[in-house]
């Protein structure tokens, strides 16, 4: 192993694993340290912390896609101490990575000199490849370089199967969560819950309905298929006469003269309807 290097911690590691597909880790500090201590994984921080930082920027180099490289600037007023070794934390205060820094002394201005140290740690990730190719965009929030260019086969390969957050296209036979019978949201709608509320909206249309007439089919038979029916309804009971008390007209062979025909039921005829009678009526009586 080199005299200087970089690993990423067993935090680090379990982290990046537990990563769910489209969430995000982010790096946030650069730390530093004096001791001479080597790094080993189980390091939960440095030995001998004498300052920390906010990151200005990582990225995935874009000459090996296994490297990861995160840069951090000591402001010229901070100073007063060796660096030997460098840590990098995440947003939630753990220690993902840590390396072993070539000893340099940073400066304060009451020394009589000013001095901005820039710091760039790269973390050799061939220990976690698969899963830092995998999840490397989500480290990568707020990067300034995410060249995704020259992945690794492997990583390539994994690159490949994952389907684009913003409108994506799967196969086979994905499935998703049935919603609740009524649901009215943009959840998706499965198979499952399609077919049972269609269902559900037949059954509710059919009702009570007699199995001659729960069709659409069987009802416009039955209406003799007449897009019009109730227009036709209503004009063929405008030519009909009522059958108690109205008055139609019938012809006669004279067609100056008409006879008037007033309907009668027949049980309800009596001697004073006949003799009530005008000129030129008719009674008219039916059962």
């Amino acid at each position: 192993m080199s005299d200087y290097y970089a690993l990423v911690t067993t935090t680090g590691l379990a982290k990046l694993a537990a990563l769910p597909v489209g969430e995000t880790l982010t790096l946030t500090h650069m730390a530093f340290g004096n001791s001479t201590i080597d790094p080993t994984e189980d390091m939960t921080a440095l030995h001998s912390e004498q300052h920390r930082c906010a990151l200005l920027n990582v990225e995935v180099e874009s000459t090996n896609p296994n490297h990861l490289a995160a840069e951090a600037v000591i402001d010229s007023t901070v100073g007063g101490f060796w660096i030997r070794e460098v840590g990098i934390y995440d947003e939630d205060g753990d220690l993902f990575a840590v390396g072993k820094y070539p000893a340099t002394y940073k400066p304060v201005t009451t020394e009589g000199t000013v001095k901005e140290l820039g710091v760039r740690m790269i973390l050799a990730v061939s220990n976690a490849e698969d899963v830092i190719v995998t999840y490397h965009s989500g480290i990568m929030q707020g990067a300034a370089n995410q060249d995704l260019s020259n992945l690794t086969p492997t990583g390539q390969q994994k690159f490949d199967v994952k389907a684009d957050i913003a409108s994506p296209e799967f196969t086979g036979t994905p499935k998703a969560p049935t919603a609740t019978a009524g649901t009215n949201t943009t959840q998706i709608a499965t198979t499952e819950f399609v077919t049972a509320a269609v269902a559900a909206a037949i059954s509710a249309l059919v009702d009570s309905s007699p199995a001659a007439l729960d069709t659409l089919k069987e009802l416009a038979t039955a209406l003799g298929n007449d897009a019009n029916f109730s227009t036709t309804v209503t004009n063929a009971l405008a030519n009909k006469a009522a059958k108690t008390n109205d008055t139609i007209t019938v012809a006669t062979a004279d067609p100056t003269s008409a006879f008037n025909v007033r309907n009668i039921k027949a049980t309800s005829v009596d001697p004073g309807e006949l003799s009530s009678l005008a000129n030129g009526q008719i009674l008219l009586v039916y059962e």
